[in-house]
């Protein structure tokens, strides 16, 4: 369609202007067509060789001649759409720069209205439905339609002229039928252009409508704005009137008092409202510091002075309260007056200086009050103490009766008896501890830890004044007393009330202090330990006395029994130790507890020996062998042990006790050895047989001993004689050693000692028989080993003991 003129279709603004992508399906199918048949420029050159036709160059020149006219008809569409969009463009631009729209000229972003852009849409639509891509069976109609109209092929592939004529004729005949479908198609979009022309004639008259509307609108809001202006300015006025009534009237509520409030601060009562106003009046002196801060500070400090005065006498009427009410309880009956030592209190823990002051005349008050009661108690003034009560109206009538009760007697009375003194003097303490708790919390009845912070330090300030008179007596008792029992007594009253006042006196964790009850649970605590120093100082005083006492070692005699002072020691300290319940002795450290552990056991042990081996000196009277001596401490050591094993606390001690007496009974049974070897003639025999090699229970073999027949001991003649002294021994030898064992106190010791060493000589003849029998090819000796161990009274002990021998070869 090169040659047909772009122009000759603008018949004015009827119809709109066809788009260049109306004409883009026919060559993008055209291509699409050509790729489909990729063979079709071959075909297209065999058909003009099978004709003779053109030359190449024709052909070649044919073709570059299309592609040209394609290239100048694209070029053009190209220019037309970039131009219509440049239009557009500035036409879009112009409008919202300008204000105005569609929709009116305030200033809105409306789409601007006009034909060009109508038309445009309408065109761009227009070309999208008619731009589709066509389907191959179309192609294929088209082919066919086209296949119609080409008569002779041969004409229309020559490369003359007359092919080219025929060529031009077929495709202005084309060009026609194209044209005139094109004409049918738009035909039939000509009652939606007359439907649409109506609809922009409305659209004109609705856009007339608008802008008559809009005239009006503007000076509508005109005149709303002018009025709009009006009422801000006098919104602002009001706003500045109230602002200044706000602010007048916040200051005369927070930096002024009333008459009313200023009454109750200086002369009204102390009630809630007092303290509300006088909350009021700290405030205001807080929030001075804002007008402080103004040009002109005159103003701030004015009222800071006025504030400070009001609250320099509330304070002050405050303490005043507080002391006199602490100073009479009994006005606390009334609850209306508690509520009010409350408030005030609770007022003043603000302010520790002022809250210390009143603590301190409280307690100090009640401590004197305590203290003279204590002692008028100590010191038995019944008149001064019935004068106290009648005339001291704060005590309750529980606790008046407790006194009178306790009147009847007073502990000086007791005084004589230092346990029972002591006894009604923790009582009298432990009732005034109850009494000063149960009256402070009478006072301070909330669950508040205000309160509990204070009630707790009022009880410890306040008892701890009893301190140091209780120390004073019960110390002066203690250094006094002389006697274990009794200061064991007195330990015990002051570890059970140190327990009861620690139940009174329970430590508040959350309160600032850790010990609450440090002065008088300790004071007492202290008194105990120091009772059991006395009890440790007295314990090493008598030991040393003992120990360099000659009448002590004069106690050693030959009765062989243990000394006199060692029974009179612990009938002191047994009793004492047998009463103990605690893992330790008078729940004592643990260094502490094993030394007098070894002061009451270990020590009297160490004394005896001392003694024993001073007795046993070439310069003393008396003489003591090594026999005697072992029975002397077997008998001392089992006489501690029989004292010291029904006490729990002593185990430890118990068992070296009888490591000691397993060790004497040792040295005894070797002892009882020997003499039964000297009885019986055999001593010379034994140092033969050891030099050689000791007999053992684990095992026997005769043949090691061969070298005893090179001894001129070994030979039938002396044989002969120890035969002769031991038959002339062995009868009457288990009635000397029971004789010699007679002052061996312990029995089970005298059983093993004397059952031991008659196992030994036994066993000794039982093996030294098998020697004589074997290397003396004789039998000497005239008793059996069991005969022997009948003799001895152990012939059941031997059988059991005999069968656990070991020998190289059965006997």
């Amino acid at each position: 369609m090169d040659f047909i003129d772009f122009d000759s279709f603008q018949d004015g603004n009827d119809l709109p202007q066809p788009q260049p992508a109306l004409s883009l399906p026919l060559a993008s199918n055209i291509e699409n067509f050509g790729k489909k048949f990729s063979n079709l420029n071959s075909l297209t050159r065999s058909l003009l060789r099978n004709a003779g036709g053109n030359s190449k160059t024709d052909s070649e020149d044919e073709e570059n001649y299309l592609q040209s006219q394609a290239f100048q008809v694209a070029e053009k569409y190209a220019s037309m759409s970039l131009n219509m969009l440049k239009d557009s463009d500035e036409v879009s631009s112009l409008n919202v720069g300008n204000g105005t729209s569609v929709g009116g000229t305030d200033g809105s972003t409306n789409v601007p209205y006009t034909k060009q852009s109508s038309d445009k849409n309408l065109s761009t639509r227009l070309s999208r439905v008619l731009s589709n891509p066509i389907s191959d069976s179309s192609i294929r109609e088209i082919f066919l339609s086209l296949e119609q109209k080409i008569s002779d092929t041969t004409e229309l592939v020559e490369p003359g002229v007359v092919g080219s004529m025929t060529r031009k004729a077929l495709r202005s005949e084309i060009e026609n039928d194209l044209i005139k479908t094109q004409s049918m198609l738009i035909r039939e979009y000509q009652p939606v252009y007359k439907n649409l022309s109506q609809l922009e004639d409305k659209l004109n008259k609705l856009n007339r409508i608008y802008e008559d509307a809009k005239t009006k609108i503007e000076l509508d809001c005109e005149n709303v704005a002018q009025f709009n202006q009006e009422a801000t300015d006098l919104t602002s006025r009001k706003q500045v009137i109230s602002l200044k009534k706000n602010l007048l009237s916040s200051f005369r509520k927070n930096f002024t008092l009333s008459e009313y409030e200023e009454h109750l601060l200086t002369n009204s009562e102390i009630n809630e409202d007092f303290f509300l106003a006088l909350t009021k009046a700290e405030q205001i002196h807080e929030n001075c510091s804002i007008l402080l801060s103004s040009d002109n500070p005159k103003l701030g400090l004015k009222i800071m002075s006025k504030m400070m005065s009001h609250i320099s006498k509330s304070v002050d009427r405050i303490l005043l309260f507080c002391n006199k009410t602490f100073g009479n309880l009994h006005s606390l009956n009334t609850r209306d007056r508690l509520t009010t030592l409350h408030q005030c209190l609770r007022y003043l823990s603000q302010k520790p200086t002022y809250l210390n002051s009143v603590i301190a005349g409280f307690t100090e008050s009640r401590s004197k009050t305590l203290v003279d009661e204590f002692l008028n108690q100590i010191n038995g003034n019944l008149d001064q103490r019935n004068e106290f009560e009648s005339d001291n109206s704060q005590v309750t009538e529980s606790r008046r009766n407790r006194r009178r009760s306790s009147a009847s007697r007073p502990i000086v009375l007791s005084a004589h008896d230092p346990v029972r003194f002591i006894g009604d003097m923790l009582a009298c303490i432990h009732s005034v501890v109850v009494n000063e708790i149960e009256t402070i919390q009478n006072i301070f009845n909330e669950n508040d830890q205000v309160f509990k912070s204070m009630s707790s330090k009022m009880v410890v300030v306040t008892l701890s004044s009893l301190s140091k008179p209780i120390k004073s007596r019960i110390e002066q008792i203690i250094s006094s007393e002389t006697k274990i029992g009794t200061l064991f007594s007195i330990y015990n009253l002051l570890d059970l009330y140190t327990m009861m006042l620690g139940k009174q006196l329970k430590s508040d964790k959350e309160t600032t202090e850790e010990s609450n009850n440090a002065d008088l649970i300790a004071t007492i605590n202290q008194l105990s330990k120091t009772s059991t120093k006395k009890i440790f100082s007295i314990v090493r005083n008598r030991l040393l006395t003992i120990k360099h006492s000659n009448q002590a070692q004069l106690d050693i005699n030959s009765s062989l029994q243990p000394p006199e002072w060692i029974i009179e020691f612990y009938s002191d300290i047994i009793p004492l130790l047998d009463n103990i319940t605690t893992p330790t002795i008078m729940n004592m450290e643990e260094k502490e507890n094993e030394e007098f552990m070894n002061l009451v056991i270990n020590e009297p042990v160490e004394i005896f020996d001392e003694h024993l081996k001073k007795s046993n000196t070439s310069n003393s009277k008396t003489l003591f062998d090594k026999r005697d001596q072992l029975i002397l401490k077997a008998n001392f050591v089992d006489l501690v042990l029989s004292k010291v094993t029904p006490i729990s606390v002593l185990t430890d001690k118990v068992l070296q006790l009888h490591s000691i007496l397993n060790e004497i009974t040792i040295k005894l049974t070797e002892i009882q050895s020997q003499h039964y070897f000297e009885g019986c003639g055999l001593t010379n025999y034994v140092n033969i047989v050891n030099m050689i090699c000791p007999f053992t229970d684990d095992f026997f073999d005769s043949s090691i001993y061969q070298p005893i027949v090179e001894n001129k001991l070994f030979v039938k003649d002396e044989l002969d004689k120890t035969n002769f002294e031991i038959q002339s021994f062995l009868p009457t030898a288990l009635l000397d050693i029971q004789q010699s064992l007679l002052r061996l106190n312990s029995p089970i010791i005298v059983n093993d000692v004397v059952t031991n060493s008659s196992l030994e000589l036994v066993k000794f003849y039982l093996k030294f028989g098998i020697l004589i029998d074997k290397f003396l090819k004789e039998k000497l000796l005239s008793w059996s080993d069991l005969e022997v161990a009948t003799l001895l009274g152990i012939d059941s002990i031997y059988n059991e003991e005999k069968n656990k021998l070991q020998f190289e070869e059965d006997i």
